[in-house]
């Protein structure tokens, strides 16, 4: 099989880093193009309206409109999530393409997947959805069990 299209699903989190840096290492050795892909769920945007997240030196819990929250959210994962998984798969000959999209993590990622032509997905084991993913199954099995491609879970 020629694995010569990598996506990187991330939510930022360490786990996501771990198999970007795997990735990073299979891309190089495969000659593979990458892709990055982000994916904003509308819980976080309810559970910050609701005030039960909060932004460190934004405005008040609770008092952000939801295209604010939205706004903030996207802006955090453009300056921060996607720079620093981007930069976990090291140097890269092609450029990185990275994508964040709204919508369902496991859904959202075989979409583009299947989409984007991808020979391989790789997403870490553990995010940060913690207790939720207890309860309804996680994004990596989700993936694992939805994908058009082989999908790598990296620990």
């Amino acid at each position: 099989m020629d694995f010569s299209h990598v996506l990187i699903a991330t939510d930022g989190s360490d786990g996501a880093r771990k198999a970007a840096a795997v990735a990073g290492e299979l891309a190089r050795a495969l000659s593979a193009r990458v892709s990055v892909l982000f994916v904003q769920n509308n819980d976080l945007v309810l559970s910050n309206a609701w005030g039960a997240g909060g932004f460190p030196g934004g405005p008040a819990q609770g008092a952000m409109s939801v295209e604010q929250i939205r706004n903030m959210l996207e802006q955090k994962a453009h300056e921060t999530e996607l720079p620093k998984t981007i930069d976990a798969l090291g140097a890269l000959d092609e450029k990185v393409q990275s994508v964040m999209v709204w919508g369902h993590p496991a859904e959202e990622i075989c979409r583009f997947a299947r989409e984007q032509n991808v020979d391989l997905i790789v997403i870490g084991s553990h995010g940060r959805s913690g207790f939720r993913e207890a309860l309804l199954g996680s994004v990596s099995h989700a993936v694992a069990n939805q994908a058009s491609c082989p999908v790598m879970i990296v620990r």
